[in-house]
C-alpha cells in the first residue's frame, strides 16, 4: 500500500517534533556574569554543597568565627544582608586584622562591603563582589582592594570555588610605594586564602561516596606500607657507612668550635691592648698641651715683669730678652719632638698589633680547612 503525500508529510512532521527537544538545549541560567578579572587566588572543587559553603563564608557561622579567632582578628562585626538602592543584597563587615610584619603597625581596620550579584541563584550559584577599604596603615586612603567570590554547584552536588582580586588606586602615588603596597597586599591575601582552604578541607571536606572513601584509604595504606618498606631497606643499606662520617664531622666541628673560641679570646685581648694604647696616646697629648700652656704663661709673666720694671733701656737688653726667648723656644721644640717621637713609636706598635690581628683569621681558616 502506497501512502499519500499528506500522510508522509504528517509523519515527517511528527518525527521532527519528537527530535527537537534533544537538539535544542535551554541556556544555563546559573552562569556567573562577572568577567573574573584580576589575579586568581583560588580555583578548586570542594565536596561541599553550595548553600552550605555560602553559609560558612558569608554569615555568622561558627566556622568563620573560629577561623578569624585563630588568625587573631578582633572587633569583627558582620552585618545582615539587606537590599540596597540597586535592588541587590548587600551587607557591611568590619573587623581588625593582625599584621605580622616586623616594621609598621601591628593591625589594620578593614571595612568590607559585600554585594551579591543578580546572577546569584540559591542552590545553584553565588557570585559576590567584595570591596575592602583599610585604615590605620600608611597610604590607606590611596588604594582599596576588590575581590570576587564565585561558588557554583556541580552535577555531583560539589562546589566550584574561585576567588579573583584586584588592587585599585584612588590617586597617583610613587612607583616604589605602589610596589610596596601590592607586594604586601598579595602576600596577605594569599596567606588568608591558603589558611581558609586548609581549614575547609580539614573540617568539612567529606568524601561523597563511601566506596570511594574506603578504596582511597586502602590505597593510601598500601602506599604508606610500601614507602615504609623502601625506607627500611634504604636505611639498612646505608646505615653502616654513615656512622663514620658523622663521628668525623662531630670531631671536626668540635675542633672548629675550640679554635673559634680561642680566636675570639685573642681578638678581645688585642682590642683591650689597642684601647690601652689609645688612652696612653690621649694622655700624652694632654700632657704636651699642659706643658706648652705653662711654659707660655711663665714666659709671658717674665717678659711682663721685665717690661714693668723698666729694666729694658738699651739695645743690649732687648737682645738679651730675644736670646732668652729663642732658647726657650728651642727647648719647647725639643720637648715637642721628644713627645712626638714617643707618640709615633706607640702608633707603630699599634699598627704592628693591627697587622697581626688581621692575619690571624686567614691562618685560622687555613688550619680549619686542612683539618
Amino acid at each position: 500500500m502506497v501512502s499519500s503525500p499528506a500522510e508522509r508529510l504528517a509523519t515527517d512532521s511528527s518525527d521532527t517534533t519528537d527530535e527537537e527537544p534533544e537538539k535544542s538545549e535551554p541556556p544555563n541560567p546559573t552562569e556567573c556574569d562577572s568577567l573574573h578579572s584580576g589575579r586568581q587566588l583560588v580555583h578548586t572543587i570542594l565536596p561541599i554543597n553550595v548553600d552550605v559553603l555560602f553559609e560558612l563564608l558569608f554569615s555568622r557561622s561558627k566556622f568563620l568565627t573560629e577561623f578569624h579567632e585563630v588568625r587573631k582578628t578582633t572587633d569583627m562585626v558582620p552585618g545582615e544582608w539587606k537590599l540596597n538602592k540597586d535592588g541587590l543584597k548587600e551587607r557591611v563587615v568590619t573587623l581588625t586584622i593582625a599584621i605580622t610584619q616586623t616594621i609598621g603597625p601591628k593591625n589594620a581596620h578593614v571595612t568590607e562591603t559585600q554585594v551579591m550579584r543578580k546572577c546569584s541563584l540559591p542552590s545553584q550559584l553565588y557570585a559576590i563582589d567584595v570591596t575592602a577599604v583599610q585604615g590605620g596603615i600608611p597610604y590607606a586612603d590611596s588604594f582599596y582592594v576588590t575581590q570576587h567570590y564565585c561558588m557554583s554547584r556541580t552535577v555531583d552536588n560539589h562546589t566550584v570555588f574561585s576567588v579573583h582580586a584586584q588592587v585599585h588606586y584612588r590617586k597617583s602615588i610613587f612607583g616604589f610605594v605602589k610596589g610596596f603596597i601590592e607586594k604586601n597586599t598579595w602576600v596577605g591575601l594569599e596567606d588568608f586564602y591558603t589558611s581558609l582552604l586548609r581549614n575547609l578541607q580539614s573540617e568539612y571536606c567529606i568524601p561523597p561516596a563511601k566506596g570511594k572513601g574506603r578504596r582511597t584509604r586502602r590505597n593510601v595504606h598500601t602506599q604508606n606500607k610500601v614507602l615504609e618498606e623502601t625506607i627500611t631497606i634504604a636505611d639498612t643499606k646505608v646505615k653502616q657507612p654513615i656512622r663514620v662520617p658523622h663521628a668525623a664531622a662531630g670531631v671536626t666541628a668540635q675542633k672548629a668550635s675550640s679554635k673559634s673560641h680561642w680566636y675570639r679570646r685573642l681578638v678581645a685581648i688585642m682590642l683591650l691592648i689597642l684601647a690601652v694604647v689609645n688612652i696612653t696616646l690621649y694622655a700624652k697629648l694632654l700632657q704636651m698641651e699642659d706643658i706648652e700652656r705653662v711654659s707660655r704663661l711663665e714666659h709671658s709673666e717674665e717678659l711682663d715683669s721685665l717690661l714693668l720694671a723698666k729694666t729694658v733701656r738699651t739695645r743690649n737688653d732687648w737682645l738679651m730678652i730675644f736670646q732668652q726667648q729663642e732658647s726657650r723656644y728651642n727647648d719647647e721644640m725639643l720637648e715637642w719632638q721628644r713627645v712626638l717621637s714617643s707618640v709615633t713609636e706607640m702608633l707603630n706598635k699599634a699598627s704592628v698589633l693591627c697587622t697581626k690581628l688581621c692575619r690571624i683569621p686567614d691562618n685560622g681558616t687555613t688550619s680549619t680547612g686542612a683539618g
